[in-house]
């Protein structure tokens, strides 16, 4: 009897096994339904699987703003050092370091003059030294925002413009020099080895523009000439600015007693000259001492965290995110002190105020906003909206989505503040070119895209009994909690990027991504949900060589080798294609608004395989009553290529405009015909 009993238990044992084997399969072969799932249209979730805490996924004016205060925008960022060289005297800034003869032989002497001797040393007119100047400026920008107007960019990010220290570090491990073919000598090996500022992130002054950025004329009468020159220029265009704020951390700093080795720049580094130690200025006054030389002292004034070493940033507490040094041991502010609070307001009314009689800043982007206090962020934010209640504000939090729980209960503890999306982002990277491991699945770029519509959201109970079983800890799926704590509506308000400055380029890490695949991966992130980014180049395709050297963060082509200097139209390496890619996407966003405040569906044609292929349709039933000629927008693509035939004839469908090419067609009894190339996308305007 115990025999027959355990034989009885095994079988059903197995059975549920395959029961459970055959569900993980579904969502992938079921995705094709995505059309017939509830939440497709734009009907209130509310009364989906009786979750009553839901909210309308659909945004029910076009000009109702969600966090983060943008509105149907396309933005560009820009590493102002590897963007255009618009004023050559800048690029060894001696003029900011001139000293009155009343002056002469004083500290202030001293300082200058170290300065003037280390501004020689970190600028590379090469631009073969990832890791130095290459001399872009915002007179470079300036010069550049016809392009950027034409690209249909709405806002730019500038990469932090703030005063940051001259200095540089050494260390034997660090290899940044780009090497354009593998038998390439280099004529002084020390320069490869070093890392420098070029990129804004190591502030010393919040209240100053790096005079690597100015222009020399404006010194004497106006240090901020160039920059309200800039905001008015772009303000004509229809183009606002963003400014980057890295709140966080400071510059490499002298020796701590408490943590030798955290030393000068961080356990990280070997050797680093900094005159600045890490200090804080205001207008060029020291306030903020990180090591006081005279008494070997180690903060005296109480603005920063005692040292402390973040090993691991996975397992890290969050009082130790907040508290430890990142970037290699960078001195860590403290925004609970007073003074580091106040001081930090200051500057940022100083900039929202900045330029008065013209256009003023469009608002900020915040750096790593996970390793600063949220009763600060709180203040800030509240601070910003009192001053301008349209500022822009974007938040930093690395990892960031729908599957970094993290990151959406930061987006809860805050009010105006919203984000860069790096689940997406990964997932769609991954998917074109065809990393199609456990990120790049065709199920997890729907799943992320889709929010609440997403098929495991919206399975039966019994689905998420058999799950749970057979998957406790949740891993196939996004997060349930995630979905519950964010509405679609605030969803659509994130920051999507295809690169960004800390990732790899795409295709150095995939060099042997075909470029149409690349053009697809980008017309994808202007097609679906959420705000579109442009980091300086993807609109190109930039990339450098795929080198076994050029390994920096994150792989190859990573931090550094992602900051090459920007590319122009007729230059080598130029792709037209991509280019033209992405401006026709762009200019579309301004033409259908239904991509930025419309619905999203996948859509199963004849044919088609739910895994090597996407049709994504994004449409608006309120939108269509405002502008019926583009309420409906279908995103195409085939790994593989092929012929398909999308039914429509209950959407009403009667013309289509193929927008690469700008043909319309009729559709006869809704009937959608589409051909594709491998790897080849299309995008149609549908009504």
């Amino acid at each position: 009897m115990g025999y027959r009993n355990g034989s009885w238990i095994s079988f059903c044992f197995v059975l549920i096994l395959l029961f459970g084997l055959f569900l993980s399969w579904m969502p992938e072969a079921a995705d094709g339904l995505a059309v017939e799932l509830p939440g497709g249209g734009e009907a209130a979730l509310s009364s989906l699987n009786g979750k009553g805490t839901q909210k309308s996924a659909f945004l029910t004016s076009v000009g109702e703003k969600v966090q983060g205060n943008l509105d149907n925008d396309v933005l560009y960022y820009i590493v102002v050092d590897r963007f255009f060289d618009g004023e050559p005297a800048n690029n060894i800034p001696e003029f900011a370091f001139d000293t009155p003869p009343e002056l002469l032989g004083t500290e202030q002497h001293q300082y200058n003059e170290m300065n003037k001797l280390l501004l020689h040393h970190i600028y590379d007119p090469t631009h073969r030294f990832m890791g130095m100047y290459w001399g872009g400026d915002l007179q470079g920008v300036i010069e550049k925002l016809d392009y950027l107007a034409d690209l249909g960019v709405t806002k730019i990010i500038l990469a932090p413009i703030q005063d940051n220290a001259n200095g540089l570090f050494y260390h034997p491990d660090i290899h940044n020099y780009l090497y354009l073919h593998k038998e390439e000598t280099i004529a002084d090996d020390f320069y490869r080895h070093v890392s420098t500022p070029y990129h804004g992130y190591w502030t010393k002054d919040w209240f100053e523009i790096d005079e690597h950025l100015r222009n020399p004329q404006d010194q004497s009468r106006d240090r901020y000439q160039v920059f309200r020159h800039l905001l008015d220029q772009a303000g004509e265009r229809g183009i606002g600015v963003i400014l980057d704020l890295t709140m966080n951390q400071t510059s490499p700093g002298h020796i701590s007693k408490e943590v030798p080795e955290l030393g000068a720049g961080g356990f990280l580094f070997g050797e680093s000259w900094f005159p600045d130690n890490g200090n804080v200025y205001r207008h060029g006054k020291l306030v903020g001492p990180h090591w006081d030389p005279r008494t070997g002292q180690r903060d005296p004034e109480g603005w920063f965290h005692p040292p402390q070493i973040i090993w691991d940033f996975d397992t890290a507490s969050p009082q130790l995110l907040e508290e430890g040094q990142i970037s290699g041991g960078m001195p860590d502010l403290d925004q609970a002190a007073p003074q580091v609070e106040k001081y930090f307001l200051d500057a940022t009314r100083f900039w929202l105020t900045f330029n008065p009689e013209g256009y003023q800043i469009a608002g900020f982007r915040l750096d790593a906003v996970k390793h600063v206090n949220v009763s600060f962020w709180r203040k800030f934010e509240d601070f910003v909206l009192s001053i301008n209640p349209d500022a822009i504000l974007i938040g930093e939090y690395f990892s960031g989505g729908y599957r970094y729980q993290p990151s959406i209960d930061f987006l809860n503890q805050t009010k105006y503040i919203t984000h860069f999306d790096f689940n997406l982002s990964e997932a769609i990277r991954r998917y074109f070119a065809q990393d199609r491991g456990w990120d790049g699945r065709s199920y997890i770029l729907r799943e992320n895209v889709l929010g609440r519509q997403s098929q495991s959201y919206n399975e039966a109970p019994w689905q998420r009994l058999i799950h749970w079983v057979f998957n406790p800890a949740r891993t196939l799926e996004i997060p349930h909690e995630a979905l519950d704590a964010v509405s679609d509506r605030e969803a659509q308000g994130w920051v999507t990027f295809v690169e960004n400055h800390d990732q790899p380029r795409v295709k150095s890490f995939y060099p042997e991504m075909s470029d149409r695949a690349y053009a697809s991966l980008v017309k994808f992130q202007f097609a679906a949900r959420g705000v579109p980014l442009v980091m300086y180049g993807t609109e190109t395709g930039l990339a450098v060589p795929n080198h076994p050297e050029h390994r920096g963060l994150f792989g190859i082509g990573g931090d550094p080798f992602n900051r090459p200097m920007m590319i122009w139209p007729d230059s080598p390496g130029w792709k037209s294609d991509i280019y033209d890619a992405t401006r026709n996407m762009a200019h579309l966003r301004q033409r259908c608004p239904v991509l930025r405040y419309g619905s999203t569906r996948f859509l199963s044609p004849d044919r088609a395989d739910v895994n090597d292929d996407i049709f994504m349709m994004r449409d608006s039933q309120s939108l269509a009553e405002i502008d019926p000629a583009c309420s409906h927008v279908l995103y195409a693509y085939s790994t593989h290529g092929g012929e398909f035939l999308l039914s429509l004839a209950k959407e009403g469908i009667g013309q289509m405009e193929i927008v690469e090419t700008g043909q319309r067609l009729g559709v006869t009894d809704g009937l959608v015909p589409i051909k594709l190339a491998p790897e080849e996308s299309k995008v149609l305007i549908l009504n």
